[in-house]
C-alpha cells in the first residue's frame, strides 16, 4: 500500500534578509525589524525539523515493508522476461498461420468465383437452348421466363469470352447477348401482335395474358403504353357511345351533357380501381401513374367533345352575345329615353332557360372536380410507392423533380376548358340573378296576413338557387365572383328599390294606404335580414363543401351576412326612426294628457280611495294607447313591433318624467304615484317581448323618493356621511333628488337644502 508523506514546510527568504542585504544594514530600527522576521524564520524552520522528526520512524518502517519485496520483484522480473520470449515466438507462428490462411481464402473465393462462373454459363446455355426451344413450340410464357432468367444474370458474364466460346453451338451459332437481343425483339413483336389481335377481338383472358409478359422481356414501359392505349379504347367507345344517345332522348332541361361526363369519369375511376392491382403485380408499384396519365389524355379528348357539343346544343355563345346586347340596349335606352317612353326593344334571354343551363354547367364544374380529386389521390399515392421502392421515374415523362401529385391535373386540358365554361357561368348567372331580382320587384304584391310582400320571398328563393348551385360547383372563384355579384346586386337591384319606395311612400298613396305601404317595407327589410342570416346558415351546411374549402366559403358567406348588418339595418332603422317621428311619436303627448286629466296627486286619504277605485288613469292610459299601437301590432313583424314600442316606452318616459318634475304630492299621492307606475310598467310588459325594465329606472327611483315617510330615511337608500356606499345604483342627480324630495308638499324646504348627500 503506497504510503503518504506530507511535503516540509518551506522558508523563502524575503529580499530584505539576504547576506548582503543585512550587511548594509546601519539604521538600528532596520536591524531590529530584520531580527524579528530571523527569529520568526527560525521558528518556522524548528517547526519544520520537529513535524519530520515526527515522521522518521513511520518512514523507516515503510521502506522496510518495501525490503522485504525486493526479492520478489526481482522473481517477477525474470518471470515476466521469459512470458514475452514466448509471446514473440507464438506471434511469429500465429503471423505464419495467418498469411497462409489468407493465401487459401483467396484460393477458395477463386474457385468460388469459377464454380459461379461455370454455373451462370451453364444456366445460360440452358435458358438460351430452352429459349430456342420454347419459341418453336410457341410456348411464350416459357420463353419469357427464360428471357427474364437471362436478363437477370451479370452483364459481365453474358459479354465475357467465357460464355462466348462455351454457349454458342452448331445449331445455335450466336454469341449470348444477339440471342438475348433478338428473341426480346422477336418476342416484342410477337406479343404485340397477339395482345392487339386480343383487344380487337375482345378476348380478355389473351389481353392479360400478354399483358403479364411484357415486363418479363423487358418492354416494360410499352406495355403499359399498349395496356393504356387498350384501357383508352374503352373509355372512348363508351363515352361515344354515351353521346350517341343525345339523338334518342330529349336533353333540355335533363342535365345530359352533365351525366355524360359523369359517367366518362365513373368508366375511368372503375378502370383505374380495376386494374390497379393487376398492374402492380405484374408490373411493380406505382407503375400505375403511367397508365393514369393515358388515360387523363384519353379523358381529355372525350371531355373536350362532350363540351364542345354542349357548348353548341345549348348555344351558349349565343346566349352570351344576347346578354351582352341585351346589357348595351339598356344602356341605350336608359341613356336616350325621355320619360313616361320606356319599353323593352331588345331580346331579352329567357331565364328559365338559362337557369337549365346554369344548373347543367355547376353539374359539370361539380362532378369535374370531384373526379380531380379522386385523381389527385389515387396519384399521389402511385409517386409515393414510386419513391419508397426506388422505382425509375423514367416512366412518368417528366422532370422527376417537378413532379407531384397534381401534376396531372395542372396539364389537364379538362380543367381548363371547365374553367372557361365557369367563367361563362358566372356571366349567365349574374344575369339571372340580376333578372330575376328585377322580375320579384316589378311584380311585387302583398297578400292579406302576411307581414311582407311577395318579393322578399321570391328574391331569396333566387338568392338560395344561385348560390347554392355555385357552391355545388366546388369552384372557389366562382364562388368569390358569385358573392361579390350577389352583394352588389342586393345593393343595386334590391335594397335601392326599397330606399326609393320608402321615400315616396308618402307622395304616391292615401295617408292609411301610404303609412301601411311604409309598413311593410319596413317589415321587408327585417324580414330579409332574417333570411340573409338563415340562408348563409344553410349554405355552410351542403355536403359537398371539401374541409380544404371550408374556411375559404365560411369567410365569403361571412361577408355576405354583413350586408345585413352595413346595409340593411341601418336603412330599417332610419325608416322606423322615421314613421315613429312622422307618424307616432305627435300623439303620444296628447294621450297622457288625456290620461292625466283630473288627476292629482295631493290627496288625502278618503281621495286616495276614491282615486283608487276609480283607477282613471290607468284605464285611459291603456285605452288611448291600445288605439295607438293595435295597427302597429297588427301589421309588423316581431322585431319591428318591439323596436316601435321600445321607442314609444322612451318617448312615454321622457314626457312623464317631465310631468312629474312639474306635480306636486302628498304621501298618499305618492303611493297613487306609484300604483299609476305599476300599471304602465305592467301594460309595457304585457305589450311587448323585448326587455325594457331598465328603461323605468329613474322613474321607480323618483317614486322611491316620492314614498318617502321622512327626510331622514333617504340615507338608507343613498348612504350615510359614515357609511358612503348605496345599495342603489341612482340614475338621478344631487340635484335632480333634492328636487324631487321637494314635490312633497308635507316636506320642509329648509331641511330638504341641509341634506348631505
Amino acid at each position: 500500500m503506497p504510503v503518504t508523506t506530507k511535503a516540509p514546510k518551506t522558508t523563502t527568504h524575503p529580499p530584505k534578509l539576504s547576506l548582503t542585504y543585512l550587511k548594509s544594514l546601519t539604521n538600528i530600527e532596520d536591524i531590529q525589524e530584520c531580527l524579528q522576521l530571523l527569529d520568526l524564520e527560525e521558528n518556522q524552520v524548528d517547526n519544520n525539523l520537529d513535524e519530520l522528526l515526527e515522521r522518521r520512524s513511520k518512514l523507516e518502517s515503510e521502506l522496510d515493508k518495501l525490503e522485504v519485496l525486493r526479492p520478489q520483484l526481482g522473481t517477477l522480473h525474470t518471470q515476466a522476461a521469459n512470458l514475452l520470449n514466448i509471446i514473440n515466438s507464438t506471434s511469429l507462428v500465429a503471423e505464419r498461420i495467418s498469411a497462409q490462411v489468407r493465401q487459401l481464402d483467396l484460393e477458395q473465393s477463386r474457385v468460388q468465383e469459377s464454380i459461379k462462373l461455370v454455373e451462370d454459363v451453364q444456366e445460360l446455355k440452358l435458358c438460351i437452348t430452352g429459349l430456342h426451344q420454347a419459341m418453336y413450340m410457341k410456348d411464350y410464357e416459357t420463353a419469357a421466363s427464360y428471357v427474364n432468367r437471362v436478363s437477370a444474370l451479370d452483364k459481365k458474364i453474358l459479354e465475357g469470352e467465357f460464355a462466348e466460346n462455351s454457349v454458342p453451338s452448331s445449331e445455335y451459332p450466336d454469341i449470348p447477348t444477339k440471342t438475348l437481343c433478338d428473341a426480346k425483339e422477336n418476342l416484342f413483336v410477337i406479343f404485340s401482335r397477339e395482345f392487339e389481335a386480343a383487344v380487337y377481338n375482345r378476348d380478355q383472358e389473351n389481353i392479360s395474358r400478354f399483358f403479364k409478359l411484357f415486363p418479363l422481356i423487358g418492354k416494360e414501359t410499352e406495355g403499359l403504353d399498349k395496356y393504356s392505349k387498350f384501357v383508352c379504347g374503352i373509355i372512348a367507345g363508351k363515352s361515344q357511345a354515351n353521346l350517341a344517345e343525345m339523338g334518342k332522348e330529349q336533353t333540355i332541361g335533363t342535365n345530359f351533357y352533365g351525366n355524360v361526363l359523369t359517367k366518362l369519369f365513373e368508366n375511368i375511376a372503375h378502370i383505374i380501381d380495376q386494374h390497379q392491382s393487376a398492374v402492380e403485380t405484374h408490373y411493380g408499384p406505382g407503375k400505375m401513374i403511367r397508365v393514369i396519365e393515358r388515360l387523363q389524355e384519353e379523358c381529355d379528348k372525350q371531355s373536350q367533345i362532350i363540351l364542345d357539343t354542349f357548348f353548341d346544343e345549348r348555344q351558349i355563345q349565343r346566349k352570351l352575345l344576347d346578354i351582352q346586347t341585351h346589357y348595351n340596349t339598356q344602356k341605350k335606352i336608359s341613356g336616350l329615353q325621355k320619360p313616361g317612353q320606356l319599353k323593352e326593344v331588345d331580346i331579352i334571354p329567357d331565364p328559365r332557360e338559362l337557369d337549365v343551363i346554369l344548373s347543367e354547367l355547376a353539374m359539370i364544374s361539380a362532378r369535374t372536380h370531384l373526379y380531380y380529386r379522386f385523381l389527385e389521390s389515387r396519384t399521389k399515392l402511385e409517386v409515393e410507392a414510386m419513391q419508397v421502392n426506388g422505382t425509375d421515374v423514367s416512366l412518368l415523362e417528366k422532370d422527376a423533380n417537378k413532379y407531384d401529385s397534381s401534376v396531372i391535373i395542372k396539364n389537364s386540358g379538362l380543367l381548363k376548358q371547365v374553367k372557361s365554361l365557369m367563367n361563362d357561368f358566372v356571366v349567365i348567372e349574374e344575369y339571372f340573378l340580376k333578372k330575376s331580382i328585377e322580375k320579384a320587384m316589378r311584380i311585387d304584391k302583398y297578400e292579406e296576413g302576411s307581414t311582407s310582400s311577395s318579393c322578399v320571398e321570391d328574391v331569396f328563393y333566387i338568392l338560395k338557387e344561385c348560390l347554392t348551385r355555385t357552391v355545388m360547383t366546388s369552384d372557389m372563384e366562382c364562388l368569390t365572383s358569385m358573392v361579390n355579384l350577389v352583394n352588389q346586386s342586393l345593393k343595386d337591384d334590391y335594397l335601392a328599390l326599397f330606399k326609393e319606395r320608402l321615400l315616396t311612400a308618402f307622395a304616391t298613396a292615401e295617408p292609411k294606404d301610404a303609412k301601411f305601404g311604409y309598413m311593410i317595407l319596413l317589415n321587408n327589410l327585417d324580414v330579409s335580414c332574417d333570411y340573409m342570416q338563415r340562408l348563409t346558415s344553410e349554405l355552410i351546411t351542403i355536403p359537398s363543401i371539401t374541409k380544404n374549402d371550408y374556411k375559404i366559403v365560411e369567410k365569403w358567406f361571412t361577408s355576405l351576412n354583413n350586408i345585413t348588418t352595413d346595409n340593411f339595418k341601418p336603412i330599417l332603422q332610419s325608416g322606423l326612426n322615421e314613421l315613429f317621428t312622422q307618424m307616432i311619436k305627435p300623439r303620444i303627448r296628447p294621450i297622457l294628457q288625456e290620461a292625466y286629466k283630473d288627476i292629482k296627486y295631493v290627496l288625502d286619504e278618503d281621495e286616495y280611495h276614491e282615486q283608487e277605485a276609480d283607477d282613471n288613469f290607468a284605464k285611459r292610459f291603456v285605452t288611448g294607447f291600445d288605439n295607438l299601437i293595435k295597427v302597429y301590432q297588427a301589421t309588423f313583424t316581431e322585431n319591428n313591433y318591439n323596436q316601435i314600442m321600445i321607442h314609444i316606452l322612451e318617448s312615454v318616459i321622457n314626457l312623464w318624467e317631465k310631468t312629474v318634475f312639474v306635480t306636486k304630492f302628498t304621501q298618499y299621492g305618492a303611493l297613487r304615484f306609484d300604483k299609476d307606475l305599476r300599471s304602465v310598467s305592467n301594460y309595457f310588459s304585457a305589450k311587448m317581448q323585448w326587455p325594457f325594465r331598465d328603461k323605468f329606472t329613474r322613474l321607480n327611483q323618483i317614486s322611491t323618493l316620492l314614498n318617502l315617510e321622512s327626510l331622514s330615511e333617504i340615507y338608507e337608500y343613498w348612504g350615510s356621511t359614515t357609511k358612503a356606499t348605496s345599495s342603489i345604483t341612482w340614475r338621478l342627480t344631487v340635484t335632480e333628488i333634492k328636487k324631487i324630495v321637494g314635490l312633497r308638499i308635507d316636506f320642509n324646504a329648509e331641511e330638504i337644502s341641509k341634506l348631505k348627500l
